[in-house]
Order: structure tokens, then C-alpha cells, then sequence
């Protein structure tokens, strides 16, 4: 899905930026602007990480032009986002497994810092 992206251009001593109004608080930067795409992706990625609200529809042009908030010197610009990569509703689900396998999953867990719940995410992602 297209979403808008208020893109601010970087020079030597600053970064890229851009910000995405649809994503309230969202935003990234880049010291290489060919990594644009993937940095906006990977930003709306975290924003929805473990959060439980729909994704909103997209601005038009014309509503984001009449943004307020972004009326400094950047330009806007079209990002291809990958909602299927977005998680934005959580279910709850009881699961049995053997003790033993807890234990290991609790050990890994403990290991990344994370939850049962994110590591069990996390090893499925990886499939």
C-alpha cells in the first residue's frame, strides 16, 4: 500500500529524514538516500511491533499538503509500504507443550530479553 512520506534531503553533516504523517510519530533517516525505502519499511515495521491498532487509510496528496506540522524546507514523496509484514492486531492463544521445551523456550527468551510470547514471534519469522 502507497502512504505519504515527508522527505527532508540530508547533506554532509546531516541525515535524510522523513517523516510519515499517517504513522503518527514515525519517522527515519538515512545518510544514504538509496536506503530510503528500506528504512521506511523497517520504521512503520517497529511502529506496529507489538501494538493492537489498524492501519490507517492512506492521506491523499492534497490532505497532507494541508498538514500544518510539516511547513518546513522537505518535499513529499510516495512509499511502497508491505503491510503484510505488519502485525497489527494481537491474539491471545493457550498452547501445551512439554515441560522440557519450556524450559528452553524460557532460557531463549531470557537470552534476548523478550517475552515467551516475542520469542516464539521471533522463531517463527525466521521460518
Amino acid at each position: 500500500m502507497r502512504y505519504l512520506g515527508y522527505v527532508e534531503a540530508g547533506n554532509d553533516t546531516h541525515a535524510t529524514s522523513v517523516a510519515l504523517p499517517d504513522f503518527i510519530g514515525c519517522f527515519s533517516a538515512v545518510d544514504n538516500e538509496q536506503d530510503l525505502n528500506t528504512a521506511v519499511q523497517e520504521a512503520v515495521e517497529l511502529h506496529f511491533e507489538g501494538e493492537d491498532f489498524n492501519l490507517p487509510t492512506p492521506l491523499t496528496l492534497s490532505e497532507a499538503q494541508d498538514l500544518s506540522n510539516f511547513d518546513y524546507l522537505g518535499a513529499w514523496m510516495w512509499f511502497e509500504i508491505d503491510t503484510d509484514k505488519i502485525s497489527t492486531k494481537l491474539q491471545r492463544v493457550n498452547i501445551t507443550i512439554p515441560t522440557n521445551i519450556l524450559a528452553k523456550l524460557d532460557a531463549l527468551a531470557g537470552n534476548q530479553h523478550t517475552s515467551r510470547s516475542g520469542m516464539v514471534r521471533q522463531l517463527v519469522e525466521k521460518l
